[in-house]
């Protein structure tokens, strides 16, 4: 479910504002993960939208722990694993920021080695990462098997973006001063790159859940009406 800009659509296209129910870290993964479950049957493609920096990396993981402790399998991925190599990403310049918003995810082989095996009717055969973004090399990691009804999740700032194949995404929305906060000083630029990913691809309405994650000791989440009824 998606909502507009204001908030969701109630009935007779009214709109009703945003609820946000306010959670500790703990409950958050533990609903987190049962909404993840209650999406497909099958394999289910899941993005965390939000820079690791803010805890996107910190919340995708807690959310595996829950799932595999109810005996779901987990795939864990990252974006910063599927970049681009520097030649191409830093092509235009180290700070520019339209190949932040499109142009740094490797999204052509994010979709064919990990996205696409692991959708609902797809081979399982799959990578979890391609390249170290420290070195800039491929790892050449072999491939491995996904189970039946295995969740992929993936997180990532910026998802929507990357116009990636994702079943639901669920975005962390921040303050830009406190994402300038978390940001070292070398990525302070990225803060334009997400102003204009807020104006032009609508995270907040075009995500099915999200979370009020300026204080990630103190959380709190909207959720589809479905998950709420």
């Amino acid at each position: 479910m998606r909502w507009p800009a204001e908030g969701r659509c109630g009935a007779a296209g009214t709109v009703v504002p945003v609820r946000f129910t306010p959670l500790t870290p703990d409950r958050l993964a533990d609903e987190l993960a049962t909404w993840v479950e209650s999406l497909l049957p099958g394999r289910t493609r899941v993005g965390i939208d939000g820079a690791t920096e803010i805890g996107a990396t910190d919340l995708a993981d807690a959310v595996a722990e829950q799932l595999r402790s109810r005996g779901r399998p987990v795939v864990r991925a990252s974006t910063v694993w599927w970049w681009r190599p520097a030649s191409l990403r830093l092509e235009f310049g180290h700070r520019d920021v339209d190949m932040l918003l499109t142009g740094w995810v490797d999204s052509g082989s994010l979709r064919r080695e990990l996205l696409d095996p692991l959708a609902s009717g797809g081979s399982g055969d799959h990578l979890a990462r391609l390249r170290d973004p420290v070195t800039d090399r491929s790892l050449r990691e072999p491939r491995s098997r996904a189970e039946p009804g295995t969740i992929l999740l993936l997180d990532g700032p910026l998802l929507l973006a990357a116009d990636l194949p994702l079943d639901a995404v669920v975005h962390l929305q921040v303050s830009l001063a406190t994402l300038g906060r978390a940001l070292a000083q070398e990525h302070q630029w990225w803060l334009a790159g997400f102003e204009r990913y807020r104006s032009e691809y609508g995270p907040i309405q075009n995500s099915e859940v999200v979370i009020a994650y300026d204080h990630p000791t103190a959380p709190a989440a909207a959720w589809p009406r479905s998950a709420e009824q």
